[in-house]
């Protein structure tokens, strides 16, 4: 009689032990990431203000009229007079998109320390969907400037995640979330261009060029979405 081992697929965290053998990722890094987002989000709402306070029609014209500044398909009249408007939209849109980034770094921790103190009284474990989505989002950040980044956010987030039946998912997601922070500042850069059209009578041409910009948004999400899903595909094949 021969006998049959049967072998069972587990996942990689395990939600027996301690919170740190379930614990992917250590509650410094929450710390850690929250601050930085916040930190960012304060800076882009100051330069949003300081942009506010200090550029106005004199200093557009000062700008505008200097030597080293070439207008192409505008007078340099219409140039500062549609500038006025897109200058403060862009003001606006920057003091939101900062403020959306504060928030959401102080939600994000205040829902990990949640999470963390759930797993401590019913166990479970720490590597949820929605974390390991902002984690992979921000390893996409950090190495943005490396061509493909969104696929070593997404494998990262599969990793963390360490749930096969949704590494993909989890990927494409990192690569939405830090598209979905800068959505606001695209909203008022689309309304700053619209306004300053309107300002010089080409709200026809400004609208068509709000459109292409919209687009290429668009698609850079989608392509974004994309490589992360590939990313977290990856994760779940090779680790």
């Amino acid at each position: 009689m021969t006998d049959v081992d049967t072998v069972h697929d587990t996942d990689r965290h395990s939600n027996d032990g301690p919170t740190e053998g379930r614990d992917p990722v250590p509650a410094v890094a929450d710390w850690l990431l929250g601050l930085v987002a916040g930190a960012i989000g304060l800076v882009l709402s100051a330069v949003g203000v300081g942009l506010y306070a200090r550029v106005d029609r004199a200093f557009l014209t000062d700008f505008v009229t200097s030597e080293e500044v070439e207008v192409n398909g505008i007078t340099p009249a219409e140039a500062i007079t549609a500038g006025v408007p897109f200058v403060d939209w862009l003001a606006a849109g920057l003091v939101v998109t900062g403020l959306v980034l504060v928030g959401a770094a102080a939600a994000f921790v205040v829902a990990r320390r949640r999470t963390r103190r759930r797993v401590d009284r019913e166990g479970g474990t720490t590597a949820t969907f929605r974390a390991c989505a902002v984690y992979g989002a921000a390893v996409t950040a950090l190495v943005s400037f490396v061509p493909g980044s969104a696929i070593a956010g997404g494998g990262t987030a599969a990793y963390l995640l360490g749930d096969d039946d949704a590494g993909v998912r989890v990927g494409a997601a990192a690569g939405l979330v830090g598209w979905a922070l800068t959505a606001p500042l695209l909203v008022f850069v689309a309304g700053g261009f619209l306004a300053g059209a309107d300002a010089i009578g080409q709200l026809a041409g400004g609208a068509v060029l709000v459109a292409v910009i919209v687009a290429g948004e668009l698609l850079a999400l989608a392509i974004n979405a994309a490589l992360g899903g590939v990313g977290g595909w990856l994760a779940t094949e090779l680790v």
